[in-house]
């Protein structure tokens, strides 16, 4: 994931959408340096799919309000630049693969009830690396602790 070279890439192809998620990635990026301490400070490259999920998270959000408002044409916008973040996204786990870590996870920690939630999170989120939505791993393991 060459940030840099895809924004220098993108100035020359005039992809102006292409061109604004990148800024903005980068920009994020320069805040949780920031937070860190050092705008110099090298952000891990977890914490950039962290960054960038929340960015898509956003735009997520975003457009449920303007499916509300009937904006057709900022709908599109907003779907365009997630297309942009999801390509410097790590490839999903499918579904099966991610239960199978979950029920792994389960039973490693013998949970039982839903109170044993936040411990199995945990320990999924740490084993998939960003390869999962938090989302997806918390209505799973919801389910098959129910």
């Amino acid at each position: 994931m060459n940030l840099q070279e895809d924004l220098k890439q993108a100035m020359r192809d005039k992809d102006t959408t292409k061109l604004n998620v990148l800024r903005q990635i980068k920009s994020s990026i320069q805040n949780a340096a920031l937070l860190k301490g050092n705008v110099n400070e090298v952000v891990s490259e977890l914490e950039v799919i962290g960054i960038i999920r929340k960015e898509i998270s956003k735009r997520e959000d975003a457009i449920n309000l303007f499916v509300s408002s009937l904006r057709d044409d900022l709908i599109r916008t907003e779907n365009n630049e997630i297309d942009v973040l999801k390509t410097y996204l790590p490839v999903d786990l499918t579904d099966d693969e991610l239960r199978i870590i979950v029920l792994d996870a389960i039973n490693h920690l013998a949970a039982q009830t839903r109170k044993d939630m936040g411990k199995v999170i945990q320990r999924v989120v740490g084993q998939v690396e960003g390869k999962a939505d938090n989302k997806k791993i918390s209505k799973l393991v919801g389910e098959l602790l129910a």
